[in-house]
């Protein structure tokens, strides 16, 4: 499947620079030309997101901000009149959503407090028009399904309104027992109707079919993973796939029933790239050739169906950049055609892609603009900007983001991004890792991090080490027990060849990370102290050992540490003289650059005290070493004055080392 699967007859469009009428016109005021944005201009939550279309494409909804709070907004898009439907002063609405074309559901956080000290809302629905507002009790910790597709389908089919979603509760019976429900809510009424009773009493995840029957589930035990399935809600629940963490290649993910009753899956089937597959439900086996496949990347979907599920139109893919590979002829020339009037950015079809009438909502970015919506008109053929998440940010101001590979000293192939200041190389530089580090670790689009760092002169390299999923088992795999070791090589080895290239200056080299991040920034204080200048760690892990003896995280709730992590990072006693070897903590001593560490006091992923330790273990011989507390925050930074606090920190410590 082609990164670029749609190109031939494109259709020239009709821009028009409509005046948002979202947005107060204070919310348009520009930097001075040739200003450097100040840090609150980057890390400032957006005017307005969230933006969706209703079914029937009648309205838009989003959140913006109103009276120094973000309420829900409503926008008839035939008379453009524009409606807050929620009044909040002292909480902000987020999880915005549509049930049916007249009903929204949302939820609530706090931003005036930290990440981790906000208290769970519930389910929360109101009507367009903001009538109808109510909590749906009984929900506390609630997950809706994707998209809410089978209930929308069923809507579409049979035209009628329905106010009914599916929500997934999660259960943690006891340490290391966790699992979940699908419920049927009814928005309206907030009765709840039980739809796994019976089902696998370990599942973790459901599947409903397209008529709204769930017969699929995936459960996972003590490092095992299962995928069970039925034929209807009243046959039998079989176990149709078994297969451990390790054996990676095995793995399968249901994902979508059609409306025959075939269920797509992503699986790997024995190669190193997942890749979205048909399975029959009889015979329970895959079609021997995948329907859809990318070359380098995993492919796991999310796929989009006519909303009946009788026909797949299109395939949602993650490459250098995002997009959707789109099946049917009509969303491929609607998708060119948008491509040739916005062709600087990534641009997502919502809406009526296949309909020869109507409407659809354009979600447009790029690695240079953090969003803008528009509203295409079949009809007119009229493409209208209706929104812009961050009007302050200038995409021309901002710097473009390459994705590349480059070749670790074993062969290994890297994913990585690279970013450049608009100045003369070779460049200062801050490798920058987020954590996982069994994750996606470099993705497309604008980031206010690598923004505000390259707008302060400063190259970022952004690798993708082994041990991180997205770009195939065997990048996955060669990771395992490879923290501080292949893992940390991996990155040394990226910033010699961009030395070596003549990018960036080997006299300024900084690490910069957080979580897992945090742990390599670390480490490579340790390994390279002649590459490495000085080091930034918020909330990093700072010693192995502490992700199996800190028992109260998060992940040692469920069965993670007791089998997941002995595999990845390895076992705390046989490997003991490696995570010996391996611990920023053991070797504290050997430190002697500048750090900068920053924590979440209410941190439930990476606990304080592992900040502690290794502020405790630098002490008596490390001078310089600053040390930040955020009482509130967990693992990260909600509360904008603590986002910019802890930036213009960084931004004073890289200017003084580097």
């Amino acid at each position: 499947m082609s990164t670029d699967p749609v190109s031939r007859r494109r259709r020239a469009l009709v821009t028009v620079g409509v005046a948002a009428p979202w947005l107060a016109p204070s919310a348009l005021a520009q930097t001075s030309p040739g200003a450097r944005p100040a840090v609150e201009e980057f890390f400032k939550f957006p005017l307005i997101s969230q933006v969706r279309l209703a079914p029937g494409g009648k309205c838009l909804c989003g959140v913006r901000e109103f009276k120094g709070r973000r309420n829900a907004v409503v926008v008839d898009l035939a008379t453009r009149k524009a409606l807050i439907v929620t009044n909040y002063s002292d909480f902000d609405v987020t999880g915005l959503a549509w049930v049916n074309a007249d009903r929204l559901i949302y939820r609530l956080f706090d931003r005036s407090r930290g990440s981790g000290d906000q208290v769970p809302s519930g389910l929360l629905v109101v009507n367009r028009d903001g009538t109808g507002a109510k909590a749906l009790s009984g929900i506390d910790d609630p997950r809706l399904l994707p998209l809410n597709s089978s209930f929308e389908g069923r809507v579409r089919e049979r035209g009628l309104p329905t106010d009914d979603i599916f929500v997934s509760v999660n259960s943690m019976q006891a340490r290391g027992k966790f699992s979940s429900d699908l419920y049927r809510v009814n928005t309206t009424t907030g009765r709840k109707t039980l739809l796994t009773l019976g089902g696998p009493s370990d599942a973790v995840e459901w599947l409903p079919d397209t008529n709204n029957v769930v017969r699929a589930a995936v459960s996972s035990t003590k490092g095992v993973t299962r995928v069970h399935l039925r034929d209807n809600a009243d046959a039998p629940w079989r176990t149709i796939f078994e297969f451990k963490a390790e054996e990676v290649v095995s793995q399968v993910i249901p994902l979508r029933f059609d409306a025959s009753g075939v269920l797509h899956v992503a699986a790997n089937a024995g190669a190193d790239f997942t890749a979205i597959h048909r399975l029959d439900p009889q015979s329970a086996r895959l079609e021997a050739e995948p329907l859809a496949a990318i070359k380098g990347f995993d492919l796991n979907g999310p796929l989009r169906f006519t909303a009946d599920g009788s026909e797949l139109i299109g395939i949602e893919y993650r490459a250098d950049r995002p997009g959707v590979a789109w099946v049917h002829p009509k969303a491929q020339a609607l998708q060119a055609q948008i491509d040739q009037a916005l062709p600087a950015t990534v641009n997502a079809l919502s809406g009526a892609v296949i309909e020869d009438d109507g409407v659809i909502l354009v979600e447009a970015r790029s690695d240079v603009d953090p969003g803008r919506y528009f509203i295409y008109d079949k009809r007119k053929k009229e493409l209208e900007q209706v929104a812009v998440e961050r009007p302050w940010i200038k995409p021309e101001a901002m710097r473009p983001t390459r994705f590349y590979r480059y070749a670790a000293r074993d062969g290994l192939s890297i994913p990585a991004q690279l970013t450049l200041p608009d100045t003369k190389a070779p460049h200062p530089l801050v490798v920058l890792h987020y954590g996982g580090p069994w994750v996606r670790a470099v993705n497309y689009g604008w980031d206010p991090i690598v923004q505000f760092l390259v707008s302060r002169g400063y190259a970022v390299f952004m690798p993708a080490p082994r041990a991180s999923t997205g770009f195939g088992a065997r990048l996955y795999q060669a990771g395992w027990k490879q923290w501080g070791l292949g893992m940390q090589d991996d990155v040394t080895d990226g910033v010699r060849a961009l030395i070596s290239g003549g990018v960036v200056d080997a006299k300024r080299v900084a690490i910069a990370g957080a979580s897992y991040g945090g742990y390599l920034a670390m480490m490579a204080l340790v390994k390279e102290p002649g590459l490495f200048k000085c080091g930034i760690n918020w909330v990093g892990v700072t010693d192995p050992s502490f992700m199996f003896t800190v028992s109260w995280t998060d992940f040692n709730r469920v069965d993670s540490g007791r089998y997941s992590l002995p595999l990845l990072i390895g076992d705390p006693d046989g490997d003991a003289e490696q995570f010996k070897r391996t611990s920023p903590v053991a070797r504290a001593a050997e430190i002697k650059q500048p750090v900068l560490m920053a924590y979440g006091g209410l941190d439930r992923r990476v606990p304080l005290i592992n900040g502690e330790k290794m502020r405790s273990a630098l002490k008596p011989h490390n001078p310089n070493v600053e040390w930040i507390v955020y009482p509130d925050e967990g693992h990260g930074w909600l509360k904008l004055d603590n986002n910019i606090d802890f930036w213009m920190r960084v931004e004073k410590f890289l200017a003084a080392n580097l």
